[in-house]
């Protein structure tokens, strides 16, 4: 009974159930143009056409990221049926697989309190979130690399070979989530460790060649889809280029080509581009994270890598060198850091573990700060961004506010645990206003979402959705059925008269179009679109998002 009540009272239960309830409610937020919508109208358009290994986007042929998130979206669709969630759920149990493998990589080296501050610190930062609700193959490749470098951790420290060939099978299964990194970020944090211990003998082992086919074996179904589709038909125009090979675009330009040049994805971003990005990423810790690297780097400067150094540098590497090498890349998104989440949380949860109480005190004041602007932003949003006046919405900022405020009158300067939870705690609160309030308001301005909702409710037929002049994957997605394009009003017109009329999305201009040829359209639909994942302030300010929004319409062209 008693133990009963002892974990009943554990605050980190109940800080684990409400992140979980967060990133659950996730699942059920639609899918966001453009990448994640994307991506599940190509699993869909798998499952549809049942090809596997040859992936096709709008039936033509797909070269940019790899299957995984595909085949991952397809099967869960077979086994679920078509829905937001099932799409969502595969890369959430990858992002937490991460969760549990950064606590198990955290066993092998620190005590149990500090791997379970590092699951909560990865668990409740910003872009850990943000990756579960728009799910593209950074999830997946967060939850594999995660796991791959747990893997080869405890290969190392124990000899053991299910651990060696987990760690290759996790690093493989990372390749296919996206590319050459899900190899070579395990790789920087081994080579990290060995480096700095000398550990010679180790580091040229002829294994890691052996380990090298069971990644081969991993990834031999897609290089065979690569080679039929690709490969074998240099003929094909891939991204108006011919004689494209599947393979070389898999295992160098997509990924080192960034860096070489030789991939024509650039958007000139400066190489300090993620550290502004991290600073609101991996809120509530991004304070912490600098002064941990900080002490981490003096650490090893001081010890001067002596022979014999037995300290653990998986977390440093994988974080450190990983963030190096992805800011030399000409083309860089916000999202493309978020692997390195998990290795960050570990140097704040090392920071803590090793601090004096005198640090941990100036450390808690650092969060303050950061919790009170935090704060101030979250409450924003109901008070402006949407303002409402819901008892829920607000007895809820309320009630955690009141909470944060007895609690930090209570203990002020708790030690490293305490601090944990109490950010551990707010962000709960902040995450869940984002996902139960924010949200719900924003995605409702993803035309190409609640078009198709609103038209599947109403029961009109998906085979004769079509679009003119405007397109978004999810489209497709909430469709259950790729939209056919329509290239000019006479080709509208003709597909009226073979259907008994059709349905058109369309913008002012399409709609502009068919005014100017004196086509007769009932208007059905009008909706306001905002390209949601991209928030711009002059969105976020009721007062001027007006001006952000493009009217979009789904109009009945009759069979005349």
């Amino acid at each position: 009974m008693k133990q009963g009540e002892i974990t009943i009272r554990n605050p980190w239960l109940w800080l684990g159930l409400g992140l979980l309830i967060v990133l659950l409610r996730g699942l059920f937020l639609h899918v966001m143009d453009v990448d994640a919508s994307q991506y599940a109208s190509i699993s869909m358009e798998m499952l549809q056409g049942g090809s596997w290994l040859q992936v096709q986007h709008r039936g033509g042929d797909y070269l940019d990221k790899p299957p995984l998130l595909f085949w991952s979206g397809a099967f869960s669709f077979l086994l679920f049926g078509l829905s937001d969630w099932a799409y969502k759920l595969p890369s959430l149990l990858a992002a937490l697989a991460g969760v549990y493998a950064t606590y198990r990589f955290c066993l092998l080296y620190y005590p149990a309190s500090m791997a379970r501050n590092a699951a909560f610190i990865l668990a409740s930062s910003v872009g850990f979130v943000l990756l579960c609700n728009d799910v593209r193959t950074d999830t997946l490749l967060l939850g594999m690399t995660t796991c791959s470098i747990w893997q080869f951790a405890a290969y190392l420290k124990e000899k053991k070979w299910l651990n060696f060939v987990g760690a290759f099978v996790f690093a493989g299964l990372a390749m296919l989530a996206k590319g050459p990194i899900g190899l070579v970020m395990p790789g920087f944090a081994v080579g990290a460790q060995l480096l700095l211990q000398r550990n010679w003998r180790d580091l040229f082992h002829p294994r890691w060649l052996l380990g090298l086919g069971v990644v081969a074996l991993v990834l031999a179904p897609m290089c065979w889809g690569l080679y039929q589709q690709f490969d074998v038909h240099p003929e094909k125009t891939i991204n108006d280029r011919t004689g494209v090979s599947g393979l070389y675009f898999f295992f160098w330009e997509q990924s080192f080509g960034r860096i070489t040049g030789e991939n024509t994805w650039k958007n000139n971003t400066p190489s300090y581009y993620f550290i502004h990005v991290y600073l609101w990423a991996f809120l509530p810790w991004p304070l912490l994270l600098i002064v941990g690297v900080w002490q981490r780097l003096k650490q090893i400067w001081v010890a001067k890598v002596r022979m014999g150094w037995d300290d653990e540098a998986y977390s440093l590497g994988a974080f450190l060198l990983t963030f190096l090498a992805l800011s030399q890349s000409k083309y860089k998104l916000p999202h493309y850091i978020f692997v390195t989440l998990p290795w960050a949380a570990v140097l704040v949860a090392r920071l803590l573990n090793q601090s004096k109480p005198l640090i941990i005190k100036r450390l808690m004041g650092i969060q303050y700060f950061v919790m009170s602007v935090l704060w101030s932003g979250i409450v924003l949003i109901p008070a402006f961004v949407f303002p409402t006046t819901q008892i829920l919405v607000w007895g809820t900022l309320l009630v955690g506010t009141g909470w944060l405020l007895v609690r930090i009158k209570q203990n002020p300067w708790p030690d490293a645990h305490v601090l944990v939870q109490r950010n551990v705690g707010a962000m709960v609160l902040v995450l869940g206003m984002l996902n139960f309030y924010f949200y719900p308001q924003l995605l409702p301005f993803q035309s190409t979402s609640s078009v198709m909702l609103q038209a599947k409710a109403d029961h009109l037929p998906k085979d004769k959705m079509t679009f003119f002049r405007r397109h978004g994957h999810a489209l497709d997605f909430y469709n259950g059925a790729l939209l056919e394009k329509m290239d000019s009003t006479q080709e509208i017109i003709a597909r009226a008269q073979e259907r008994t009329g059709i349905y058109v999305y369309t913008n002012l201009e399409g709609k502009s179009e068919l005014d100017a040829h004196q086509v007769p359209y009932e208007q059905v639909y009008v909706f306001q679109h905002f390209q949601v994942a991209l928030l711009k302030p002059a969105f976020l300010n009721p007062a001027t998002r007006e001006r952000s929004l493009e009217p979009v319409f789904l109009l009945k062209i009759p069979k005349n």
